[in-house]
């Protein structure tokens, strides 16, 4: 078996890849959102800014039957790495995973990366079984749990319209005047880009991370900027809702849904959604997630789910998605190691 690097001039590799994904993805957690082909793709010309990464596959007899994904922090963090990998359902027990695991922990060690994490799906309370070989697989070669993180998905029209309008109603009330609310999609504008940045290096610092040793991430106009420009490259959509102090003018609540450039493609994404510590307390973290729903609705109505992760003991952030209508399917248990 041979392990090769490629890239998005390699077709055959890209496409064999892809069908790994697409076939784990159906052995394993059919009720997820499927890959996309093309945000798949194009991701290998447009990596992200901050990290470093390279895509793998294993090779048997000329054949992928595995791939994986390398990512190094290249700012803050840089003891750190990770790595998705993947094997075909029907190529695994074979050796595959752990030459590809060996291969991942090598290049972590010339990297000189000290702590390294994967993840793998696992059942949630009543959900959909997940198999345990995942979990049980990264055990064996010294992983230890790090994070376990709740996915949970939505309709976008889970709330009847009389409670939606009253959560949003009792939402608006508790914000009061102190806050003006902002929406709009594709780059931030030119006007919010400092205050943006300051919110957006706040995350590392105020999401849960169980055992995970991470420092916050300082996010400039430059990082800003490049983000953009991939989101853009790969066909990826933000619509973005923020709570802007207006004693202050600095954005203190900031909430962000991802779409994909692609009517047939009915999956959209819950990302960040984060409350300023000194302004929480106002139901800012729901009214600007509602706002944003809104906009979901209004701009892309071929978007029918909407597909979230919070860390289990994240009880605030959880409440206001059950509220929304969210339903626990699954989790990632986020696995650890030192190297």
């Amino acid at each position: 078996m041979d392990i090769v690097e490629f890239g998005p001039e390699d077709g055959e590799l890209v496409s064999g890849a892809f069908e790994v994904l697409r076939a784990a993805h159906e052995f394993d957690i059919p009720e997820g959102p499927p890959p996309h082909w093309g945000v798949f793709e194009k991701s290998l010309a447009h990596p992200m800014p901050d990290e470093d990464s390279t895509s793998y596959v294993a090779l048997r007899d000329g054949k992928v039957v595995g791939t994986f994904r390398t990512m190094f922090p290249n700012r803050e963090n840089k003891h750190f790495g990770m790595a998705s990998l993947t094997v075909h359902p029907e190529h695994r027990r074979q050796g595959i995973g752990t030459s590809m695991l060996e291969r991942f922990l090598q290049l972590a060690r010339a990297e000189s990366r000290t702590e390294v994490s994967l993840d793998t799906h696992v059942t949630w309370e009543d959900g959909p079984a997940r198999s345990e070989a995942g979990a049980e697989f990264l055990k064996k070669h010294g992983f230890t749990l790090a994070l376990t993180s709740v996915n949970r998905r939505c309709l976008t029209d889970a709330m009847a319209p009389e409670d939606e309008q009253t959560l949003m109603d009792k939402s608006v009330a508790a914000a009061g005047d102190e806050y003006e609310i902002i929406s709009w999609t594709g780059r931030t504008p030119p006007e919010l880009v400092d205050t943006m940045c300051r919110i957006d290096s706040m995350i590392l610092s105020e999401v849960p991370l169980g055992e995970l040793n991470l420092e916050p991430e300082v996010v400039d106009p430059e990082l800003k900027e490049a983000k953009a420009v991939r989101n853009e490259a790969l066909g990826v959509l933000p619509l973005q809702t923020v709570a802007r102090h207006r004693a202050s003018g600095e954005v203190v609540a900031n909430t962000i849904l991802g779409v994909f450039d692609d009517t047939e493609y009915t999956d959209g994404f819950q990302w960040i959604t984060i409350v300023d510590p000194a302004h929480r307390g106002h139901r800012l973290g729901t009214l600007i997630k509602l706002v944003n729903l809104r906009l979901l609705r209004e701009q892309h109505p071929h978007v029918r789910r909407i597909w979230t992760d919070n860390a289990d003991v994240n009880a605030h952030m959880i409440d206001i998605n059950v509220k929304m209508g969210f339903e626990s399917v699954d989790a990632l248990a986020e696995m650890q190691r030192k190297i």
